[in-house]
This record gives structure tokens, C-alpha cells and sequence, in this order.
């Protein structure tokens, strides 16, 4: 099956409500797996739903989700806000970061070439995180501003692209702020900040519009039911997590072969 790139009115209206149902069921579990592991919602729905909705369209609904979920877990975990750590040494370099992936997303890419960058990014991030999940030596203090600038850019560019939060920010900032309901406050206001921004800069390019609105209410259902169905999900969290990133690495290898090969 090859990544769809056309446009959302040529869909017909069978298609649509039968895309839009696989993708309520791709969010119930996207969200499931985030409510057992905490991560991994964004680009598990990214990683399929790019095979149901165009790319476009992808980008658009998992940006307004992202920006309501984050709306919620902020007025969940308001009073943890790192305020300093995320305003001085988070957020300068991620907007900075997703400001140009803004740019070459909208004025330099190709959806062929959005696709083909996505499929790296997917198998990439599988690989370094099976890698991490097996390491034995926890991880260290905060990183060197020569090491944690370049990592923050780089996630900010990809959120800037795709509207992934990446999984290099939450590994600096992890660095950062060891308390975990700390890191899940700063996490959630960064993600709002940027998505805020996010969702301004598609509405500018009409990739936010009466259908992508109406797209994110249907499924918004599948956003909920899956943090209802996670919080009741039991599995042993690591041989789960491997199976979630082997199961990703080969969603993006399949994106990335399939784009190489397309005429």
C-alpha cells in the first residue's frame, strides 16, 4: 500500500468515513500505549495515520490534538511548572528549531520528500530508544548547552515539520528535571507553547480549515477512549515498549522504501 498524497476533497465521502473510523481506532490505541509507557501518541498516529489521511491533513489533526491535550495536562499539572528551566534553556532553542522545520516544511519539501524524512525519523528514534530501554548505566546530569542546543533544535525542527513532540526534547529536558510530575508539568506548557505557534503558522497556510476542524471533533472520541482504555491496560511496560518501537521501525522502513520506489 503506498502513503496517499492527495488532496482531502478527493476523497469520497465512503472513504473519508471509513478512513476516519480506522483512524478513531488508531488514536484509542496510540493513547492507550501514552497512558501506559507516557510517550508515543503523537507518532504511533502519525506512523498509520499517514497510510489512511494525506500527510497534509495528518499534520493538521495531530497538531490541534496535541494543542487540546496539552491545554489539559497543563491545567492538570500547572502548580509543577519549572518555569526557569523552560524558559530559559528549553524553549529559546526548540522554537528557534521549529521555526525552520516550519520553513522547509512549507517553502523547500516535497510530500514525497516529508515522507521520505518521516520514515528516517521513525526508524531512527526506534532504534536509539530499543537502544536506551537495554542500557544499564542511568542517565547522568543536565547536558553541556554545546550538546543540549543542538539536540533541542533538532526536536524543535521536527515538530516544526510533522507536529511530533519529539523524543530529543523530552530526552534533554529529562536531563534537566528529575521529578516526574516536575518534567510532565514543563513537558505539557512547552508542548502548548509550540503547538500554539504551530497551529497559528497551518492556519496561515489554509492547512487549517473547516474540514481539518471538523476531521479532529470526529475522532477526538478515539483521543478519549484511549486514556480510558490505557488506564485500564495491563502489560509489563518493557517487552511492551520493544514491541511498540519494533513495531514503529517497521512502519517507517516500510514509508521510507515505499517512497524510494514510487515513480
Amino acid at each position: 500500500m503506498s502513503v496517499p498524497v492527495q488532496r482531502q476533497s478527493d476523497f469520497t465521502m465512503q472513504y473519508s468515513l471509513i478512513g476516519l473510523f480506522l483512524l478513531v481506532l488508531v488514536l484509542v490505541f496510540a493513547h492507550g500505549v501514552e497512558t501506559v509507557l507516557g510517550f508515543g501518541a503523537s507518532i504511533i498516529t502519525m506512523a498509520v495515520g499517514v497510510y489512511i489521511l494525506p500527510l497534509s491533513t495528518m499534520i493538521a489533526v495531530v497538531a490541534m490534538l496535541g494543542l487540546l491535550q496539552s491545554i489539559w495536562l497543563v491545567t492538570r499539572w500547572f502548580r509543577y511548572l519549572q518555569w526557569r528551566v523552560l524558559l530559559m534553556k528549553i524553549l529559546p532553542a526548540a522554537a528557534v528549531g521549529m521555526a525552520i522545520g516550519i520553513y522547509y516544511r512549507t517553502q523547500v519539501a516535497s510530500i514525497r520528500q516529508l515522507v521520505i524524512v518521516l520514515g528516517i525519523f521513525i526508524m531512527a528514534v526506534s532504534i536509539l530508544e530499543i537502544i536506551l530501554i537495554y542500557r544499564t548505566r542511568a542517565a547522568g546530569g543536565a547536558l553541556p548547552w554545546y550538546l543540549g542546543w543542538p539536540i533541542l533544535l533538532v526536536g524543535g525542527i521536527v515538530h516544526g515539520i510533522f507536529a511530533l513532540g519529539s523524543p530529543l526534547v523530552v530526552y534533554y529536558s529529562s536531563r534537566e528535571i528529575k521529578e516526574p510530575g516536575q518534567f510532565r508539568a514543563t513537558m505539557s506548557m512547552l508542548w502548548l507553547i509550540l503547538n500554539i505557534a504551530l497551529v497559528a503558522s497551518l492556519s496561515t497556510v489554509g492547512q487549517i480549515n473547516l474540514d481539518t476542524l471538523s476531521i479532529t471533533g470526529i475522532v477526538l472520541p478515539g483521543l478519549i477512549a484511549g486514556i480510558f482504555v490505557g488506564s485500564r491496560m495491563k502489560f509489563r511496560p518493557l517487552p511492551f515498549k520493544v514491541l511498540i518501537y519494533i513495531l514503529l521501525f517497521v512502519a517507517g522502513l516500510l514509508m521510507f522504501v515505499q517512497q524510494l520506489i514510487a515513480q
